[in-house]
């Protein structure tokens, strides 16, 4: 059993986060906690301070959150007769303010795995950028994220990240065992090294782990460490119905790619849900 968290916007409602929440919750009899975040943020920019002595219409802010309460109302509904559909134990919260990172980082200390679509943002990003919404959360979370793509896609093949790191390890393990069921799939660790060895860093240790929980295990030393470039371009060669577990926020190659710059670029390239997890 398993509590999963999909973070929504309340006023604009994306129901790919949800399909892969669905996903989850039926293989592990948990439930989804659907949080609905409406970002008030846009009546504070437009109230001037104490300060401004300038007269202010505020028509336009009255009308647009009458056009929001309509929406996010609806997208509540649509929420519950998607799960009630499936037969998914689920809640729906809505929160209205500011602080939305603030907010959902302190949810996630009572979840099992935040769910997040690549694309959301509270601020004016294009289709192609991270938001700072999602980095924020990948560098706080206090449970395993995982970002997916703009359209719901089956999963054949599992990558788990590994550079020998406590990091990575520790995300290897919180993938198996938020996701048991795909214990069979076949799974590949890959593994990056600065040489050309395929020397694997700790290696009766690692896979004395993974072989107590995946049947189909693949091992993979590539030796192109140095290019971040050549990481996104093996992933986007291989990981067609791929899923990517990694660790984040440390000196490795792998958490590199959640530094904003190449993050932008291997969220647009290579469409896969991806786990994060830190320790």
């Amino acid at each position: 059993m398993k509590k999963i968290i999909v973070a929504i916007d309340a006023v604009t409602y994306n129901e790919y986060a949800l399909e892969y929440a669905i996903g989850v919750a039926k293989r592990s009899g948990g439930m989804i906690l659907g949080v609905f975040l409406h970002d008030l943020s846009y009546i504070y920019t437009d109230i001037p301070s104490v300060f401004e002595l300038v007269p202010v219409e505020y028509s336009h802010i009255i009308k647009k959150q009458h056009e929001d309460t309509d929406k996010l109302q609806l997208n509540i509904q649509l929420f519950n007769e998607r799960c009630n559909a499936e037969g998914i134990k689920h809640k729906a919260h809505l929160y209205d303010g500011t602080n939305i990172v603030d907010f959902l980082v302190k949810e996630s200390v009572f979840a099992d795995l935040l769910i997040l679509d690549e694309h959301m943002s509270f601020t004016h990003t294009t289709s192609d950028q991270l938001s700072n919404f999602i980095i924020d959360l990948l560098e706080d979370s206090n449970c395993p994220v995982l970002i997916v793509p703009h359209k719901y896609l089956p999963v054949d093949n599992i990558f788990l990240c590994y550079d020998g790191t406590p990091s990575s390890v520790y995300a290897i393990k919180m993938y198996s065992y938020l996701f048991p069921s795909w214990s069979q799939k076949i799974t590949s660790l890959v593994s990056f090294n600065e040489t050309s060895s395929n020397h694997l860093k700790h290696s009766e240790n690692i896979k004395d782990l993974l072989h107590q929980h995946f049947s189909n295990l693949i091992i993979d030393v590539e030796n192109s460490y140095h290019s971040d470039a050549i990481i996104v371009d093996f992933f986007k060669e291989n990981c067609t119905n791929g899923f990517i577990v990694m660790g984040a926020y440390k000196r490795s190659p792998f958490s590199r790619i959640f530094k904003k710059s190449l993050a932008n670029t291997f969220i647009k390239e290579v469409k896969v849900p991806i786990f994060i997890a830190h320790n």
